[in-house]
């Protein structure tokens, strides 16, 4: 870890703050150093958008791999074509043919968020000439010094793509001005969605959050609920040691699993959390105090099963994994757990899968564990705080799914168990 990303962690820690930070951006032409390759070098070389954003050479910039700060990456809001000359970016909401991308250091995911910062255009010569005319820039707020225009669209980057989402965060902690930072970053990430085209078949969907993260917030999704979908959240500070486990069990309305009806339910979860870091340990889990993960209860598991089941400290990954799991998980905890191989949701300090369910599978309840695990830290009374939060949306939207929630005055419950 670099000592600008640890300053950040550190900051992070030692106070209620959440940093923002652009992923950084690919030069045009000449490389930086002899690490950080241009856009220009890698067409000479042969590569082609938007494969070279997964070279080494594009990963996130410093301090972009700071582990508690949300990074942001840029897609380009529209396409270009008049030829000779067009967009590089495969069109809106796609990457944008500058962006640093991901994974992060220890492979975690990076950037988690993308906003909309532009594009580049190209011509037909060889090697092409490359451009950001106004119909690729994000429209921007201009100083007037000089007698300048207000408003112009006349730059691309990530640093433009960060304030968006700072924007979103602001929102957010202007509706819940009480609650902790961690709070905020959860359902901001919660908003996130990636956009249609990633539901392809033909779409890798493992470069696709390597690209993109987590996708493109929404502003609405962040601050508040609709007809057809609700976010429960733990609020105040929840705070949690090594060796302990936070067992919530989500209740859910008998109208929403009804065998009469079938809807698609998007279950989405999000656990966002903070340790002390320490620069000089060389893997993740002795970088942090302390580090957290989540897991979900499975088909046919009631709560004493799934208590039982995350206290054995000497269950194995396979173990782990026995069993039918109510919902499919996108990433999953570890490495080739979830649909998208190669990626995992538990190796940074905010953690997002999801998954969608037939409503005729749901069950009256199910559990999520949040659980200590010891990392540099070995005081056993040494606590880190967290803020987790549980989205269920009706993908049609003329299913309310609010109201049965709220009638039935749904809770998330708490246990805290320690493990033995």
């Amino acid at each position: 870890m670099s000592a600008w990303a640890t300053a950040i962690d550190e900051l992070t820690w030692d106070h209620d703050v959440l940093f923002i930070v652009s992923a950084g951006n690919l030069p045009l032409h000449g490389s930086v150093g002899i690490s950080r390759l241009s856009i220009s070098d890698h067409f000479a070389t042969g590569r082609t958008y938007p494969d070279y954003l997964l070279e080494a050479s594009s990963r996130v910039a410093n301090p972009a791999q700071s582990f508690q700060a949300l990074t942001v990456g840029s897609v380009a809001a529209s396409s270009y074509h008049n030829p000779p000359l067009t967009s590089i970016a495969s069109g809106a909401d796609h990457p944008s043919a500058f962006t640093c991308c991901g994974l992060g250091i220890w492979e975690s995911i990076k950037p988690e968020i993308v906003e909309y910062g532009g594009d580049l255009i190209m011509d037909e010569s060889n090697p092409a000439i490359l451009n950001y005319p106004p119909d690729v820039c994000p429209e921007l707020v201009r100083s007037t010094l000089g007698g300048g225009a207000v408003i112009a669209s006349d730059k691309i980057g990530t640093s433009f793509a960060a304030p968006k989402v700072a924007h979103v965060a602001a929102a957010v902690e202007a509706e819940f001005p009480q609650e902790s930072c961690l709070l905020y970053r959860a359902l901001v990430v919660q908003s996130v969605r990636l956009p249609q085209w990633t539901a392809q078949p033909e779409v890798d969907l493992s470069n696709v959050i390597c690209q993109m993260g987590y996708g493109i917030p929404n502003f609405d999704r962040a601050i508040g609920n609709t007809a057809n979908r609700i976010t429960l959240t733990t609020r105040g500070e929840q705070r949690i040691s090594a060796r302990k486990a936070c067992v919530y069990q989500v209740q859910l309305p008998p109208e929403l699993r009804s065998p009469g009806e079938i809807y698609n339910i998007l279950v989405e979860v999000t656990l966002s959390y903070k340790a002390e870091p320490r620069r000089t340990r060389r893997q993740r889990r002795k970088y942090l105090s302390t580090w957290l993960d989540w897991e979900c209860s499975k088909r046919g598991e009631d709560p004493d099963q799934f208590l039982a089941r995350v206290l054995k400290e000497s269950e194995t990954a396979e173990e782990t994994e026995k069993g039918e799991g109510l919902f499919e998980w996108t990433l999953g905890k570890q490495k080739n757990w979830g649909k998208v191989k190669g990626l995992s949701r538990g190796a940074g300090t905010i953690q997002k899968d999801w998954a969608i369910v037939k409503s005729y599978d749901l069950r009256e309840a199910f559990c999520l564990a949040i659980v200590g695990h010891e990392g540099w830290n070995n005081d056993p009374t040494a606590e880190v705080p967290y803020s987790l939060v549980v989205s269920f949306e009706a993908l049609e939207v003329n299913v309310p799914i609010y109201t049965s929630f709220v009638q039935a005055q749904i809770q998330i419950q708490q246990q805290v168990v320690k493990i033995q």
